[in-house]
């Protein structure tokens, strides 16, 4: 794993912080490289992840073995004219963007490419990773990636088909459970009930975490359900009211996301 030891992250927004952070847990503070486009962005990013190395696009790649775009779509071909100079066979191109086809990136660089899809978490060593392996990479390099994606993420390896699919469920889905355990509170609340909006959404959000300990501990989905929902209960009949309306509300929200995708409008 020695020749991805060192990383670059160019893009300093929010995803570009997030795994920044992710990486640094990786490699090392030392051993992580980032470069942006402004001093406000450099400046913003060097108090999120202190420790990082401020490169320029043309230094980055004499000091980064892995690199990973984290810039939006229209400024990728500009980033890529900055690096390319400097940029071996010997270097991994890693785009975050569904949107960039691998064939494309693969024309552009001369070496390995993939795409790296980072959920809500990362920063602090959980949630899931996404990783389409493309065009020259090989068996030993992906396993090398996963590797370094292992210390902050559950990886899994998709192909590129599966990208939206599978970014709703991993990278949107954090936000769209918190959306349901705050309507959970709300709709009691809504209820006249005598918890506070505070204490009814902490509740939830300890709803959330201890199904997800249950889930980390080796519980599937239906177990946590069978655990909790005694038949002919309480909790049974709210799956039941629910278990529709939340089908349609989730079909609606990727069927939106897929929208967005198509009119250049997508944004995590």
């Amino acid at each position: 794993m020695s020749e991805l030891r060192t990383v670059g992250i160019v893009g300093l927004g929010r995803m570009g912080q997030t795994l920044a952070a992710a990486f640094s847990r990786a490699v090392g503070p030392g051993r992580l490289y980032a470069s942006g486009r402004s001093a406000s962005s450099i400046a913003r990013f060097e108090q999120v992840v202190p420790g990082a190395q401020i490169a320029s696009l043309r230094e980055l790649p004499g000091s980064a073995a892995l690199i990973i775009l984290c810039t939006p779509q229209a400024a990728l071909p500009a980033v890529l004219d900055d690096l390319r100079p400097r940029l071996t066979a010997d270097h991994i191109v890693v785009t975050i963007s569904n949107r960039q086809p691998l064939s494309a990136l693969a024309e552009a660089v001369p070496g390995p490419v993939a795409k790296l899809i980072p959920s809500a978490g990362n920063e602090i060593g959980a949630g899931a990773t996404l990783l389409v392996p493309g065009p020259g990479m090989t068996e030993p390099a992906i396993e090398n990636l996963l590797a370094l994606l292992r210390t902050f993420s559950t990886p899994f390896v998709i192909t590129e088909d599966q990208g939206r699919a599978a970014t709703d469920l991993a990278s949107c889905g954090p936000a769209l459970l918190a959306v349901a355990a705050a309507a959970m509170a709300q709709a009691q609340c809504r209820r006249k009930a005598s918890l506070p909006r505070e204490v009814a959404e902490q509740l939830a959000m300890c709803g959330l975490e201890a199904a997800g300990l249950l889930v980390s501990g080796g519980a599937s989905l239906s177990d946590v359900i069978d655990r909790v929902a005694v038949p002919g209960g309480n909790t049974a009949a709210g799956i039941d009211a629910a278990r529709d309306g939340l089908i349609a509300a989730w079909r609606a929200a990727f069927q939106a996301t897929q929208d967005n995708e198509r009119s250049g409008r997508h944004q995590h």
